[in-house]
């Protein structure tokens, strides 16, 4: 993970924390089912992104992950996978998430 994440040029790295983005007008219109998943220790995204996530797509479920961080998928894999199997699991009572975790 680490040699994926320093091959971005410092400056493009820090870029990314002086930028505005507005995307609301997008995220209001979506009406698909969205799970947004997150490490209690965050360090980097702020806990306002949530908010404003969840304030644009009111029927988004939020996952906070107790003891991860920035990389909840990595911090704590069994908890990751097993929300998002829940989460697929609800969408289409199971069928594809049985499929994808058989084999």
């Amino acid at each position: 993970m680490l040699g994926f994440n320093v091959a971005v040029p410092p400056g493009v790295r820090q870029a990314l924390f002086s930028r505005t983005i507005n995307n609301d007008d997008v995220l209001a219109k979506i009406s698909q089912p969205v799970l947004i998943t997150g490490g209690a220790s965050e360090a980097i995204i702020k806990p306002m992104a949530v908010d404003l996530l969840k304030s644009a797509m009111p029927h988004a479920e939020i996952q906070v992950i107790e003891n991860a961080g920035h990389a909840p998928f990595w911090d704590d894999p069994a908890a990751f996978n097993q929300r998002q199997r829940e989460f697929a699991e609800s969408l289409d009572g199971g069928e594809r998430a049985d499929r994808a975790y058989a084999s």
